[in-house]
């Protein structure tokens, strides 16, 4: 498996941003415009402008529209 699938295993296929679910596919969506903000990207948890990595353990899956929101912003927890 790959670390997309396993984060969308992990994550039951939603965003860990806003927790509504992403469409896995283009066509999954009505319309490109749709799929251009909903589709799943991959998310720094912690910014890598504030330290954080590509390591897996610091990923996680997103809306497009979400990531894009949240920006470098980061809470430590």
């Amino acid at each position: 498996m790959s670390l997309f699938d396993d984060l969308w295993a992990f994550q039951e296929g939603r965003c860990a941003i806003c927790g509504e679910p992403m469409p896995k596919g283009r066509f999954e969506t009505p319309h490109a415009t749709v799929w251009k903000k909903k589709r799943p990207n991959f998310d720094h948890i912690r910014p890598r402008n504030k330290g954080g990595s590509h390591d897996p353990a610091n990923l996680q899956l997103a809306h497009a529209e979400c990531n894009w929101r949240k920006g470098d912003n980061w809470s430590p927890g």
